[in-house]
């Protein structure tokens, strides 16, 4: 076989191949398939100047040799190209394409059906080559032609590369690599070698081929131009540490990434075709979570957000997870497939765990010590009350009876605060009521005499508000007791608890005989109003005496914010 033939040869194979692996590295790609279409172009042209380097007559070689003058839209394609790689504006306007592709279309169709191109056919060295014709007006056009759309293209990539940085850089200068070298060489043995009569093997199509393959290697080296919308999409869904499921119509199976192939401990071709229920720990797992989104036919799906469920692994493993699932839906609204994306939350669920046995132990160990401080507190009261027997004197046995109300008092809110199920509220409407039922009885006071009405919002309050809000009651509900009432009079005494907004109202009154006249309360001596005066100031309020018809306290106050205790 003719040698030079078989380059030819070689560089058809070469280019087919090329074509083919660029298209394959993004269908997508307007420029991969452009490149395509010139490797397809130049392959075609290589396997034309095969046959006719080695047709067996002058016959055969000629008609080979016309259909060569498909080359002038090799030069189209050039340029064509190198607009697309450059992001060029002007390919927006049609009337580019037809400046591009018009020349090359009246070159090869007056060089195809004449002999203005091609004039005839001569044995060579190489093969049968082609003769320049004797009105050469035809192929210098095409020469310039060529020389103008392949410098145009080469030029653009140029100052593209000067632009550009980083890949950007290394493309343009691959592109422009591929441009420039064959066509300085095919200048050379086409046009300037053969107008001084020394005529040497074209080199076009090998050289060309050479220079699809630089651009070749440019895609193969640095993934060029196949960085799109897809290929990003499939590098994040394959990385990702979320796992992934996409799931058909029916539910099965057509895909997972690798973080579900490894929390589910499958290969992906195991679970590929599957139902997607074979993942799920509970029964019919799948369709449960669908139940509330989804009717029969599949038809209606709507996004589920963050849906907590379990998943089963090939080793029966329980996995904890978080799901979302959003339909695939077509251009008519109908449904494609299942989105399924999720977490494994099992280091999660371990934690929470962790806590709330913790919260558990500690909201006993709390139960605990409000009991043990009810019972000390119960203690310390009836100590008080042994000890009162033994004394003779009546003002020491009223400051020892006093003691003993204020510890039953606080005794009252640990109670309350053992028994509930907040450790750190109480419910004051309740400890009030529970308040007062002893002090009526510790005081010995018939309710039928003395009423009692109490009026209370449904409040929680803090133990640092309620104990000293506890105890000031305490004190003004046990003066009017004592003191408000003489033996046989009837009265009242009243309660009254409001919020309104960040405020409390407290009022405590009876319609007894009230408070000495000129008694100024907040210089008393007396050890309960001296109480009630620090209490009030440590719940940040502020106290007012009436004295009309009895004696009646208004005390504003702000809940107290707990505090750090170390």
């Amino acid at each position: 076989m003719n040698p030079y033939a078989l380059i030819s040869f070689l560089a058809f194979i070469l280019c087919f191949f090329l074509g083919n692996f660029i298209y394959h590295k993004n269908t997508e790609n307007q420029l991969n398939r452009w490149v395509a279409v010139l490797c397809i172009l130049v392959g075609f042209l290589a396997f034309i100047e095969f046959e006719y380097r080695q047709a067996p007559t002058l016959e055969k070689a000629y008609f080979w040799l016309n259909l060569s003058t498909l080359w002038p839209f090799v030069p189209s394609l050039l340029l064509h190209i190198s607009l697309i790689f450059t992001k060029n504006k002007i390919l927006k306007n049609k009337i580019i394409y037809i400046i591009i592709y018009l020349p090359a279309l009246i070159i090869f169709l007056l060089g195809f059906n004449t002999d203005l191109l091609i004039g005839g056919a001569s044995q060579q060295y190489w093969g049968w080559t082609y003769e320049f014709p004797q009105n050469p007006l035809l192929f210098n056009l095409m020469s310039i032609w060529t020389l103008f759309a392949g410098f145009t293209a080469g030029t653009l990539c140029f100052i593209y590369y000067l632009k550009s940085y980083h890949l950007k850089r290394l493309q343009a200068k691959y592109i422009f690599t591929g441009l420039y070298l064959p066509l300085i060489v095919s200048l050379i043995s086409d046009l300037v070698l053969p107008a001084t009569s020394l005529r040497v093997p074209e080199m076009t199509m090998a050289m060309s081929t050479v220079g699809i393959t630089f651009i070749s290697y440019g895609i193969w080296k640095h993934k060029f131009p196949a960085l799109t919308s897809a290929v990003v999409a499939d590098k994040i869904v394959s990385t990702m540490s979320n796992f992934l499921l996409i799931l058909d119509q029916n539910r099965n199976i057509l895909t997972l990434n690798q973080a579900a192939a490894d929390i589910l401990e499958y290969e992906e071709q195991e679970l590929v075709g599957k139902q997607g229920d074979i993942i799920f720990a509970q029964k019919n797992g799948l369709a449960s979570l669908l139940k509330s989104t989804i009717d029969s036919d599949l038809s209606s799906l709507n996004s589920l957000i963050n849906k907590e469920s379990q998943l089963k692994t090939k080793k029966g493993e329980i996995i904890p997870v978080i799901l979302s699932l959003s339909p695939i839906v077509d251009e008519n609204s109908g449904l494609m497939g299942i989105v399924c994306i999720g977490s494994d939350i099992k280091d999660l669920k371990k934690a929470e765990d962790k806590i709330r046995t913790s919260l558990e132990e500690k909201e006993v160990l709390l139960q605990e010590v409000h009991h043990r401080v009810k019972n000390n507190l119960q203690i310390i009261s009836s100590l008080l009350n042994l000890q009162s027997r033994y004394i003779q004197d009546e003002g020491d046995l009223e400051l020892f009876r006093d003691s003993q109300s204020r510890v039953k008092s606080m005794a009252i809110i640990h109670e309350k605060l053992y028994k509930s199920n907040d450790f750190a509220h109480v419910d004051f409407k309740e400890y009030i009521s529970s308040l007062t039922a002893y002090l009526f009885h510790y005081y010995s006071i018939d309710p039928d005499i003395i009423k009692l009405e109490v009026e209370v919002d449904n409040l929680m309050l803090s133990m640092d508000t309620a104990i000293p809000c506890g105890l000031i009651i305490n004190e003004l509900v046990s003066n009017s007791l004592k003191y408000a009432f003489p033996p046989g009079r009837e009265g009242k005494v009243s309660i009254k608890l409001q919020s309104k907004n960040d405020q409390f109202l407290l009022e405590v009154a009876d319609d007894g005989v009230g408070l000495p006249e000129n008694l100024d309360f907040k210089k008393s001596k007396s050890l309960g109003l001296r109480l009630v005066l620090s209490l009030t100031s440590q719940i940040n309020g502020n106290i007012k005496l009436i004295d009309d018809s009895g004696t009646k306290y208004e005390i504003n106050f702000f809940e107290i914010e707990y505090k750090d205790r170390f």
